[in-house]
């Protein structure tokens, strides 16, 4: 008999302390209840990947790596266990790889620096579940192996690596040997050859739901420290609702729109193998989160307004009064050639303009430079280097223009510097300057999502949720 299995990855917030690894726990033992085997995948601790990122930058700062060992000594004797071997051996790895990085900064040492944070966080967690478990350890460097591509960057090759989706026979073999619980690290895949690559930030979802893929698991849960995708982000707009369900595509639009509690990586791989997925509230497991999967939604309308930050807008203008053909083949190309990828682009006879998210290309300011002087060899350019694009994300999204009147009067005094609409009518972008965004956010959200609550689409909002954890009301207002 086929044994069945599901991945739970839990993210930096949901392993940073005891009571979220007793939750953890839980979450296990519920499982195991149901007959499940258990492929647990784990982020580092909150705020070590950030810390491992500054010793990157400043690897002669011996302090950062003595706040890392703290921070996990700190949660081995919250967790009541012994963990010196494994926080030494991390301190000794930190140690010889800032003093590599110090002679010359590499890609392929900074993604080795940087796996130490899920590679401690893994082997802590598995010392602490071994005394409720039959748990096993296993490296996911093992588990995923990196896709070789030409075409990038050696720093997305190393540190934004991609890895193909699908299933494995052998994989599923090879871990229905080992215990019924198995631990491994997310972020982190192997490079052909040996190596340790990285899959992006917030790459550990994506690994879940590619091992996901790979056992054929019956779904993916994702646990974190918010009830699931909302229809904004519920940090700026509190009357943001809980989506009880999403189709893949939309999902994918979303998440590359700019919505942060999933990446569109994990989103792209999980309808590649027809894996659900299911966000969680670590916390707060009694609400429903929110379930994607492949089931046909055909309910039209905008279902979310989300915004991605860290946008460089190029407008670009011919200088050569011929205005030959292949122009525009000549400026991608030497986008190409600069291991850049665009995000959006719109012409008009005399310009071109074109976004590029600088986190998802690991650029910064210099790198944009030098991509600005090798285009203006044949371009006059207006660098806007820090903007915002504000994406209205659903199926038929063309059909909510009429209702966006609020949200265009904020442009009577403010720059709009490019609308663009998906080819699949799943998404309307606004490209404004920093600081410009809220105000469009707030207005577009007021004018297209329901404020009530009680559908099978769109349930609480955040505000009601916050207040039933606070036991001031109940969800919908029911007495």
């Amino acid at each position: 008999m086929k044994e069945k299995w599901l991945v739970l990855k839990f993210g930096g917030s949901s392993v940073r302390g005891p009571d979220q690894w007793i939750a953890i726990a839980d979450r296990i033992e519920e499982r195991r209840q149901q007959g499940y085997r258990v492929l647990l995948v784990c982020s580092a601790v909150e705020g070590i990947t950030d810390l491992l990122h500054k010793l990157s930058c400043t690897p002669d700062d011996q302090s950062l790596i003595d706040r890392f060992v703290a921070i996990h000594q700190s949660l081995s004797a919250s967790l009541n266990i012994d963990g010196d071997e494994w926080i030494n051996k991390s301190r000794a790895r930190l140690v010889q790889l800032s003093s590599e990085l110090s002679e010359s900064l590499i890609p392929a040492t900074v993604a080795r620096l940087m796996a130490t944070g899920e590679w401690l966080s893994t082997r802590l967690g598995w010392v602490f579940l071994q005394k409720k478990f039959e748990t096993e350890w296993v490296d996911s460097r093992g588990l995923l192996e990196a896709q070789p591509d030409d075409d990038a960057s050696e720093k997305r090759q190393w540190l934004s690596a991609d890895c193909r989706p699908g299933s494995s026979h052998s994989l599923r073999t090879g871990l229905e040997g080992c215990w019924p619980v198995v631990i491994t690290q997310g972020f982190i895949v192997g490079m052909p050859g040996g190596g340790t690559a990285l899959l992006g930030r917030g790459g550990s979802d994506t690994s879940a739901v590619l091992l996901g893929g790979r056992i054929e698991a019956e779904r993916v849960e994702i646990w974190t420290d918010v009830p699931g995708l909302f229809s904004a982000d519920p940090r700026k707009i509190p009357e943001a609702r809980l989506l009880k369900r999403l189709e893949y595509s939309e999902a994918l639009e979303m998440a590359a729109s700019g919505a942060s509690v999933v990446q569109a990586r994990a989103v792209r791989a999980a309808a590649a193998t027809n894996t659900p997925v299911w966000i969680r509230d670590t916390s707060r497991p009694e609400i429903g989160g929110t379930h994607i999967n492949g089931q046909a939604d055909h309910t039209e309308g905008a279902k979310a307004v989300v915004c991605q930050e860290g946008m460089a807008v190029l407008l670009l203008q011919n200088i050569d009064p011929r205005q030959q053909v292949g122009f525009l083949a000549w400026v991608f190309q030497t986008i190409a050639n600069n291991g850049i990828s665009i995000d959006l682009v719109a012409t008009s006879e005399t310009t071109t303009t074109l976004a590029i998210n600088l986190a998802n290309n690991h650029i910064d300011s210099e790198d944009l430079k030098e991509l600005a002087q090798d285009l203006r060899t044949r371009c006059k350019i207006d660098l806007f280097p820090d903007c915002v694009t504000v994406n209205i994300v659903g199926r038929g999204v063309r059909r909510a223009l009429p209702k966006l009147n609020p949200a265009f009067t904020q442009f009577d005094e403010k720059p709009l510097l490019m609308v663009s609409q998906s080819a699949n009518d799943l998404c309307l972008s606004l490209l404004v300057q920093k600081g410009h965004e809220a105000a469009v956010i707030k207005a577009a959200h007021n004018a297209l999502v329901p404020s009530l609550s009680g559908d099978a689409l769109f349930g609480p909002s955040w505000l009601e949720l916050e207040n039933v954890s606070a036991g001031n009301v109940v969800v919908g207002g029911q007495g």
